[in-house]
């Protein structure tokens, strides 16, 4: 065999050789690229999910802040409404006829005799001042407010607040606590 015979079969097998390197080098860049593409598919579900259950908590959040927002307005609502209506009542009580203030101031002090006796000094506001000089105790001056009386004992040791606004806020209380037990 010539010289030329053996050059060319070592370039033969030379080129064989490096296109068998090209062909395996090819094959692993291909096969890193699939996996290198199912890596970031992976990642991407991933991150996808994630988001997903991100976006869930975030809708959660924010679904609980308006609730509390709402039911805030509500509260506060329902609170101004209540508040509203005392002041209407205690404006009522205020405006009554005065046959029916002393009336009132009668009974009033027909209780404080019963709980204190029958003496001592009692308060008035001035409309009630009249009925209220007219019982056993000794009119001792005049009280702001809506009506009724609040009434001393001689000694001093014992006083009750039969005022309207004193009286309303007692049955307020029991009021608010019967609407807690029924909308509670």
């Amino acid at each position: 065999m010539g010289l030329e015979q053996v050059i060319g079969e070592v370039r033969r097998d030379g080129d064989a050789r490096a296109q068998k390197l090209i062909d395996d080098a090819r094959a692993q860049a291909a096969k890193l690229v699939a996996e290198a593409e199912a890596q970031a598919r992976s990642y991407e579900e991933q991150r996808l999910a994630q988001a997903g259950r991100d976006a869930e908590q975030v809708k959660a959040q924010v679904l609980s802040s308006a609730e509390f927002e709402a039911r805030k307005v509500v509260l506060t609502t329902e609170a101004e409404l209540r508040e509203e209506l005392r002041r209407t009542l205690v404006e009522g009580f205020s405006a009554l006829p005065q046959d029916v203030r002393d009336g009132h101031v009668k009974k009033l002090l027909a209780t404080a005799k019963s709980v204190l006796g029958g003496s001592g000094r009692v308060w008035s506001t001035r409309k009630d001042q009249d009925a209220a000089s007219a019982g056993p105790y000794e009119h001792a001056g005049t009280l702001d407010g809506a009506g009724g009386i609040v009434v001393e004992s001689d000694d001093g040791t014992q006083r009750l607040d039969l005022s309207y606004e004193t009286l309303l806020g007692d049955l307020w209380r029991d009021v608010l606590r019967e609407e807690a037990a029924l909308f509670g």
